[in-house]
């Protein structure tokens, strides 16, 4: 019985043709990128996980009114915050602070009592760098979500140091949501 044509030889051409050559290169090409995105996803979802986690920790701060930890420990100034129409720089701890003591001034007069996550989507676009879609309400002394019900912020998570800070974020439509 004479020896089948090994792979790469005219022969093996010959015998499988060229879409069966291109067939076995693009199974070997297919087979490297999965053990190279393998490791890569995983360092991704980890990522993801401390990303949606720093975010959830911002919530809890600020529900608990407090700043000097969100200014200091949770954005990286400058922050740049924008929707809407317009769009601001926070460029430096002090002047978060004051943004959110206006800000507790203002949704304090709605019967603001806390902020409630509804679901984050998170994108990451590096390993170092986060967009987390966040959907959210704000609850009323009366545990009532304050219109609109439905909010959404993309908050930008930059990790700085070995930790997730908020960089910027920007409110937008809570129908339209950032695909990855």
């Amino acid at each position: 019985m004479p020896a089948l044509p090994q792979p790469g030889t005219g022969a093996h051409i010959f015998l499988v043709g060229w879409q069966g050559v291109a067939w076995e290169v693009a199974m070997k090409i297919r087979f490297v990128v999965l053990v190279l995105l393998i490791p890569c996803s995983t360092i991704y979802a980890d990522g993801a996980d401390d990303a949606g986690a720093r975010v959830h920790e911002y919530f809890e701060a600020f529900n608990a009114r407090d700043i000097q930890k969100i200014a200091t420990g949770i954005y990286s100034t400058p922050v740049h915050v924008g929707g809407g129409a317009g769009h601001r720089v926070l460029a430096t701890p002090e002047a978060a602070m004051d943004n959110l003591d206006s800000l507790y001034d203002t949704i304090e007069t709605e019967g603001w009592r806390e902020s409630v996550i509804d679901n984050l989507k998170i994108c990451m676009a590096s390993a170092s760098l986060a967009l987390v879609d966040t959907r959210y309400s704000r609850i009323d002394n009366d545990g009532k979500p304050i219109p609109p019900a439905i909010r959404t912020n993309l908050y930008v998570l930059q990790m700085i140091e070995g930790d997730w800070r908020i960089v910027a974020f920007y409110g937008h439509d809570d129908d339209k949501r950032p695909g990855c």
